[in-house]
């Protein structure tokens, strides 16, 4: 219920496939005129501007009245417009079954032009080939980097998982993984302490990162310590703030292993309620400057915290978005949350409020964050998610520019690709979005998307909408 279940996606209901139908690209040299650079380096916006684009690079930034016609250049005027450079979904489940087909335009059509994927059933020798394609140009999609299978416990949750049994299992594991060119390893709660301490231990080893959830017996301080780089859905973090956690650590056991739903549902109420009231502010500071210390990255996801604190909202289910949504995924969401109960759906939105809260004081206290949406999980759109998140983290005290970073150039580091994406820079790869509107005098004018520039090649508002249509024609004849 709620914390402890978060991240249950939607995998393997249908078949590989690679043949998709993109756009043909010819590199032009590009030139955007009179432009407002918004360069996410977090320096005031550059007004009247003009942004040289050759190849896929981006060659010049300079005052408009500066700048010298370019030969043979695709002009814009970019009056009263905002560059931004390419956003990134730094916590997605996209590559299982068809979901690339359906899931990479989307991203495309709504700005975001890079995406870490947390697990899924595609093998990674296929994921190394989509990439490929990718960066070739012969397919349209985000940049990836990728998990490939979760690593869990011995009975994994997930069919596609690796079951890990022991320590030596976890050390052959990693090896095995790192052998297959995974990005990063990505650990899950269902492990035992043993194997996490092991697959810690190996992963520094071989320099490849950790991230995700922590496995009961490991505390968020501890796995601070041990170098997880990042933590997801501020896993771990609400009970350990208690200045009760470990009865709490111990009831969440007792719920865990409770044959009986009510006695499941109840054993959460008691836990959820504790946390809102035995919240120690002290403690929590503590371990919120040793994240800081350690650069422990979080990615919230609070888009997808909100979606499960609501997920009895009949106004989920009136999402026009949903238009997108394959049926059998859609059928998925609207499986999930069990039946109405009023006393459990008012203690989850409190439970937002207090995710809220914490994003708050780890924001303060110098803690890393990524934007991430969990999608497809019930109520996340591929794309258009990504925005709701960053108006979210706006709520929970972060200033524009901090939002649009932990989706630009905060991601960029946190993947050691900075030097090529994350910022508006001369050098730097063109993967960019324009803006009809200053995303920060609003954060929510990010969705307002002129144009998007996807490595110096430019899909306009008109191809951007043509991608729209065609996945809401493919659901339809799914």
């Amino acid at each position: 219920m709620r914390v402890f279940a978060v991240s249950v996606l939607c995998l393997g209901i249908c078949s590989t496939s690679f043949g998709q139908d993109r756009p043909s690209f010819e590199n032009a040299a590009l030139i955007l005129e009179h432009v407002t650079v918004i360069d996410s380096t977090g320096t005031a916006p550059h007004t009247n501007m003009s942004v040289l684009v050759v190849g896929n690079r981006i060659k010049s930034i300079s005052p408009s009245r500066r700048t010298k016609p370019a030969p043979g250049a695709i002009a814009v005027d970019a009056t009263g417009k905002f560059l931004i450079a390419g956003l990134w979904d730094m916590h997605v489940h996209a590559l299982s079954g068809n979901h690339p087909e359906h899931f990479f335009p989307l991203f495309i059509a709504n700005g975001v032009t890079g995406i870490r994927d947390m697990g899924g059933d595609i093998p990674l020798d296929q994921i190394a080939q989509l990439k490929q394609e990718i960066a070739n140009g012969s397919r349209l999609g985000p940049e990836t980097f990728a998990a490939g299978p979760i690593l869990e416990g011995a009975h994994p949750f997930w069919p596609f998982s690796v079951a890990v049994k022991d320590p030596e299992d976890a050390r052959r594991s990693v090896i095995r993984l790192v052998g297959e060119r995974a990005d990063f390893l990505k650990v899950y709660n269902t492990l035992s302490g043993d194997a996490y301490l092991a697959i810690a231990a190996q992963a520094k080893k071989m320099r490849i990162p950790f991230v995700g959830h922590i496995p009961g017996g490991i505390t968020p301080a501890e796995a601070s310590r041990l170098g997880q780089k990042s933590i997801e859905h501020l896993w771990g973090t609400p009970i350990y703030a208690s200045s009760k956690s470990e009865q709490l650590e111990k009831l969440l056991a007792v719920a865990n292993d409770a044959d009986d739903p009510k006695v499941a549902r109840e054993s959460f109420y008691k836990i959820n309620e504790a946390i809102l009231t035995t919240h120690d502010s002290r403690k929590a500071r503590s371990l919120f400057k040793e994240f800081a210390r350690n650069r422990t990255w979080q990615t919230p996801t609070l888009v997808v915290l909100r979606s499960y604190a609501s997920i009895h909202d009949p106004v989920l289910r009136k999402d026009p978005r949903i238009a997108y949504i394959p049926d059998d995924l859609l059928g998925f969401w609207n499986s999930m949350g069990g039946p109405p109960d009023p006393r459990n759906d008012e203690i989850q939105l409190r439970l937002f409020k207090h995710d809220l809260d914490i994003v708050n004081a780890m924001h303060a206290a110098g803690v890393p964050l990524l934007a991430g949406t969990d999608t497809p999980n019930p109520y996340t759109y591929p794309g258009f998610s990504l925005h709701e998140e960053l108006e979210l983290l706006v709520s929970a005290g972060l200033s524009p520019m901090e939002a649009l970073q932990t989706a630009t150039l905060r991601a960029a580091e946190f993947l050691g690709v900075e030097r090529l994406f994350g910022s508006v820079e001369v050098g730097k790869i063109a993967t960019l979005v324009l803006l009809d509107a200053d995303p920060l005098g609003d954060i929510r004018n990010t969705r307002k998307i002129r144009a998007v520039i996807l490595r110096g090649n430019l899909l306009d508002r008109a191809k951007l909408d043509e991608l729209l249509a065609h996945q809401r024609s493919s659901r339809i004849t799914h």
